[in-house]
């Protein structure tokens, strides 16, 4: 009699482990066919809020690879100025936390004037100015010392 318990025992978690490894596999394969689209999704969002800001004067890159922690909260774009493509800009969208909740922040790099915050990467209408107020000081000053050492550190610079 234990035998058979124990084969059935067996065939029960042998069902669950399999339907557990066939959902981690969907969930998988449904990531990487997704890390392609956003990106490109997060592109065409630096790319609208440049334009917001700086109607034309960027155009926004490749993808850079950034290797490190922060690669879970910021994304970094190489970035051409419009009218000197061979200086050298970095855009980097970081997820900041604000009264409003995480809002991802557009930020521009660049080795001789440091780091720019840019703007909120979403519409934010009337909340806008109370988030400038609120967010703009230590939050951003933050970034703004962070960005450059987070570059470094990724070997993006």
């Amino acid at each position: 009699m234990p035998d058979n318990e124990l084969k059935a025992a067996c065939k029960k978690y042998g069902i669950f482990f399999g339907i557990m490894a066939g959902m981690t596999a969907v969930v998988l394969c449904v990531s990487l066919l997704a890390h392609g689209s956003w990106r490109h999704g997060l592109a065409q969002t630096a790319q609208a809020t440049l334009d917001t800001y700086f109607p034309g004067a960027y155009v926004v890159g490749d993808f850079l690879e950034i290797k490190s922690t922060m690669a879970t909260s910021a994304a970094v774009f190489a970035v051409r100025r419009a009218d000197a493509a061979e200086r050298p800009v970095c855009c980097v969208i970081v997820r900041i936390p604000t009264v409003a909740g995480a809002l991802p922040a557009l930020f521009l790099y660049e080795p001789r004037s440091g780091v720019q915050f840019v703007g909120y990467a979403l519409d934010l209408g009337t909340a806008a100015h109370v988030l400038n107020r609120t967010v703009q000081g230590s939050t951003i000053a933050y970034w703004q010392k962070r960005i450059p050492l987070m570059l470094e550190k990724a070997g993006v610079q």
